[in-house]
């Protein structure tokens, strides 16, 4: 993202190049990182997510709604998404600038209203991450494009002329 066009400065990727590759990798780097909260911008209020260095120019972000995926971000809030990472030092990930360590965020489990989204990323990372295999990914998304490009093809009319 640009922080000009949306508000939010970063990708989930170390580059863009990498981003825009087709693959799981997104669900990877989703639960494979420790994500913190980031307010970007107090009027109007906007809040991404980042992980690595906290004063790096150019971060790997992602939004809530990439992150409430998997983790429950309303109501363990503010959280980080893996707090068993540390950094060179040994540093957790998840301190804040004032050096605090941030509480885990809690992963969706079977009783929460989102629990089928965190089965999907389950099931798209094809088993114990990181791996290539992407075949779960690639299914549904084949399933889902079906879906969205034969929805309507039938019984269609022709355009009028005139309204």
């Amino acid at each position: 993202g640009h922080s000009e066009f949306s508000g939010h400065h970063g990708t989930w990727m170390p580059n863009d190049k990498k981003a825009q590759v087709f693959d799981k990798q997104y669900y990877q780097e989703l639960v494979a990182r420790a994500w913190t909260p980031r307010v970007v911008s107090e009027q109007p209020f906007l809040q991404d997510w980042t992980t690595g260095p906290l004063d790096n120019s150019k971060p790997k972000m992602m939004l809530n709604t990439d992150v409430c995926l998997f983790y429950d971000i309303q109501t363990s809030a503010p959280c980080c998404t893996r707090t068993d990472i540390t950094d060179e030092n040994g540093v957790s990930r998840c301190n804040t600038f004032e050096g605090e360590q941030m509480d885990q965020c809690a992963v969706l489990d079977n009783t929460h209203p989102r629990w089928e989204a965190a089965r999907a990323v389950r099931r798209y990372l094809g088993g114990s991450s990181p791996n290539e295999n992407n075949e779960d990914f690639y299914q549904a998304f084949k399933l889902a494009w079906y879906k969205a490009t034969i929805n309507g093809m039938y019984n269609l009319k022709p355009l009028m002329d005139t309204c």
